[in-house]
């Protein structure tokens, strides 16, 4: 006996009358976590993804990391 494919997706999509004309109310585009544009490759100015997602978590410039934030406060050379 041969089974007949069975198309559930047309099936679901006429039930629920999307026809495939696309989305009517596209989503709206994330929101950048860490805040600002991404740094462009060779720009100076913007500080580099790490430095912001510490800044994101409430880390200020000077303090140390951990949970007394007294630990190492300068950073590695390179």
């Amino acid at each position: 006996p041969q089974l007949k494919y069975r198309d559930r997706a047309a099936e679901r999509r006429e039930k629920q009358g999307g026809g495939g004309g696309g989305n009517p109310d596209p989503p709206e585009p994330k929101r950048r976590k860490f805040g600002g544009t991404p740094a462009t490759p060779g720009d100076a100015d913007a500080p580099p993804l790490g430095c912001r997602m510490l800044q994101a978590m409430g880390w200020k410039e000077g303090s140390g990391l951990g949970r007394r934030r007294a630990e190492v406060t300068t950073g590695t050379p390179g």
